[in-house]
């Protein structure tokens, strides 16, 4: 069973490694081409739109059909979304790009949410998808160093070497990536093992609460680098310092904290924490206005963040029972709303004032906590 994971969170450090590799340059990329915020923000929508769209189907396919096929034809439609960017000349082929892109995070993700569901008991489910979480926040504290050393060459060559880190990932899925076996289930999955219907009632306010989270988070993620460049003159090495330091925070938070947090005060009370927390970050990195302290906040932004995502999805999971893999679409697909969302409005509020799109995500933020206020978790069975 460990082994399986190791294979799983490897392939998750290749796939995300590419994506935060390309972070730095989007700036330079998007002069380049002499677009704005506003197409920054149609291009992530896009992305998450088509999301949207295919994740129900690739967490059923996931249950139906397994997580390592819908796994594997995801990470082929990441690298090809990736090398189609890189060569890209015009918004339309960037567009299409997007659209494969999304549709790749559609099978990825429940496919993984749903292996890693499947691998785990209820002992272990908060620290496998801790991992899981701590694995992607290393891709991105490595991804945006080399991103900065592959830009001196050219600054299409990151999307390239993203490419060629999802045929690596592809072929290790091929060769070492199993489905979860008999001998990997607890008893408790055993006696689930009979299909039921799909409890939807069940996911109605966890839905909605990861709606909003995921259209704040969107927001502040899209707009970070152009914000950052704006305000302080961020270089893309600058920016590749900010997210690689709030990356390693965040790792620590994940790997030693975010378990007993869980065990001590569950996944709901975590969220609403790490929302309240949010909400004065954001209000501090608002205020920042010189280098030293915007690079500061930048390495304590994303620590809410990095508690709110596995913390959910670890919610999901607990709810799912024994269809992972649909859980694992239908969190993919409220993510993706919130992604769809997010950029679209933030690219806008962005070309009409920098800092609007931080306040409309810290608007976000403290309506989900209201939610969480008045959501009694305990009225649920499992």
């Amino acid at each position: 069973m460990k082994s399986k994971l190791n294979v799983l969170y490897f392939n998750i450090f290749l796939m995300f490694l590419g994506i935060s590799i390309v972070i730095p340059v989007l700036p330079t990329f998007l002069k380049d081409l002499d677009l704005n915020g506003t197409d920054l923000g149609v291009l992530v929508a896009v992305f998450a739109l088509f999301q949207m769209i295919a994740s129900p189907f690739g967490g059923r396919f996931a249950d139906k059909f397994g997580k390592k096929i819908i796994i594997i034809i995801g990470l082929l439609l990441f690298s090809i979304s990736e090398f189609i960017f890189a060569v890209g000349n015009s918004f339309s082929i960037l567009l299409l790009s997007r659209v494969l892109g999304g549709i790749s995070a559609a099978f990825v993700m429940p496919g993984v949410n749903g292996m890693i569901g499947d691998l785990s008991t209820h002992e272990t489910r908060a620290k496998n998808f801790s991992y899981m979480s701590a694995v992607i926040n290393t891709g991105f504290i490595v991804g945006p160093g080399v991103g900065g050393f592959l830009a001196e060459i050219s600054h299409r060559m990151p999307f390239y070497f993203a490419g060629g880190l999802g045929i690596i990932a592809l072929l290790f899925s091929i060769f070492l990536l199993k489905e979860a076996s008999d001998e990997d289930e607890t008893h408790e999955t055993r006696k689930k093992k009979v299909k039921e219907p799909f409890p939807y009632k069940l996911f109605v306010v966890p839905v909605i609460i990861m709606l909003i989270l995921s259209y704040g988070l969107a927001s502040t993620e899209t707009m970070f680098s152009l914000y950052t460049a704006e305000k302080v003159g961020f270089e893309p090495k600058d920016i590749s310092i900010a997210i690689t330091g709030g990356a390693i925070v965040g790792v620590i938070f994940q790997l030693f904290l975010f378990e007993k947090l869980v065990g001590k005060i569950g996944e709901i009370k975590l969220t609403l924490f790490s929302l309240i927390y949010s909400i004065l970050v954001l209000g501090a990195f608002l205020m920042a206005s010189k280098y030293l302290t915007v690079m500061l906040v930048s390495f304590i932004i994303f620590i809410g963040f990095d508690l709110i995502r596995p913390s959910m999805t670890n919610y999901f999971s607990k709810l799912a029972g024994n269809n992972q893999g649909t859980a694992g679409g239908l969190n993919s697909a409220a993510t993706s709303v919130g992604n769809l969302i997010g950029p679209l409005v933030a690219g806008a509020a962005f070309d009409i004032s920098i800092d609007f799109p931080l306040y409309i995500a810290m608007a976000f933020f403290l309506v989900a906590s209201v939610i969480i206020v008045f959501y009694r978790p305990d009225k649920l069975k499992f």
